[in-house]
């Protein structure tokens, strides 16, 4: 299992916060931590010394060696070289702001590494090498982690809380929210109260099946369902009008939940819901067909 940090793309640490994390050297651009198997690369764009950037969500990361051509061994090059095959966790910091260090997340090569050239500190051209690197955690799997959070919500929700919830609805398109950005990725809000209104009126069942075997919350009496967007969240700029909807929010049981998102068969499911719930789908402004659906959820 790799290191946690405990910390979420876009925080802001000190340099000594960063070593206290991590167990790492305070100085260079490359620090390894051998007692967790990391390594952390820190773009520093406040310096000038090299000329790291993003193009098309990939980081061209120059690596270490202030003068002279840069080698591969005998030093932590060969570490971010060999990154694929080691084993070694790799977690990117950014500096915008002199002492301010960005967390960005997990990275790992997303090319092969090459040799290009660059001036070093004196102003004289030398051969450096490029490592092109992309985050671990792209938009499905940020989306995933935003839904889970939901589900978490609601679960702890009580039956006093859920009723305090006015379950009044009128269907008809709903303005997008403005998104959270994270790492260049665009994150649309979910409703608590949209989610939770959609179970109530499925009557808090599968809606697959009704009869389907779930249990009773911890902190309520009604029965554990999960919320699910057909249309999935991470498709909205694909949309003009909110995904987060009652209309596009089913009510699932857990397994019919996974199976959805991990399950063969799962365009059974799939195309049941649709059937469903393509007229209120319409209703509010949500126009899909069936195998753009489906290409969704490949």
């Amino acid at each position: 299992m790799s290191f946690d940090p405990g910390l979420q793309a876009g925080d802001v640490v000190t340099n000594q916060q960063l070593c206290e994390i991590f167990k790492c050297g305070n100085s260079g651009g490359m620090r390894r931590t051998r007692r967790f198997n990391t390594l952390v690369i820190i773009s520093d764009h406040t310096k000038g010394i090299y000329s790291d950037q993003w193009i098309n969500k990939i980081l061209y990361y120059t690596g270490m060696g202030k003068t002279g051509d840069q080698v591969l061994n005998g030093n932590q090059n060969i570490t971010l070289y060999e990154s694929n095959i080691n084993g070694v966790s790799v977690y990117l910091f950014e500096v915008y702001v002199e002492r301010e260090y960005t967390y960005r997340g997990r990275v790992k090569l997303a090319k092969e590494p090459y040799q290009t050239n660059q001036a070093d500190v004196n102003g004289v051209m030398r051969k450096v090498w490029m490592f092109p690197m992309k985050l671990e955690q792209d938009n499905a799997s940020i989306e995933c982690n935003v839904d889970e959070k939901l589900v978490d919500r609601l679960a702890e929700l009580t039956d006093e809380e859920i009723n305090r919830i006015e379950y009044v609805h009128t269907p008809k398109p709903k303005e997008k929210g403005s998104p959270i950005v994270r790492n260049d990725i665009k994150i649309y809000p979910r409703s608590d109260k949209t989610a939770i209104n959609a179970l109530a009126y499925a009557g808090f069942v599968c809606e697959i099946n009704s009869s389907h075997p779930t249990f009773i919350r911890r902190n309520s009496r009604k029965n554990y369902v999960e919320p699910h967007h057909l249309i999935p969240m991470r498709y909205s700029e694909e949309f003009d009008y909110s995904l987060d909807v009652e209309e596009n929010i089913v009510s699932l049981c857990s397994n019919c939940h996974n199976q959805l998102h991990y399950g063969r068969d799962y365009e059974v499911l799939l195309e049941r819901l649709y059937n469903e719930r393509k007229d209120l789908l319409e209703r509010v402004k949500l126009h899909v067909t069936l195998e753009r659906l489906k290409d969704m959820y490949k």
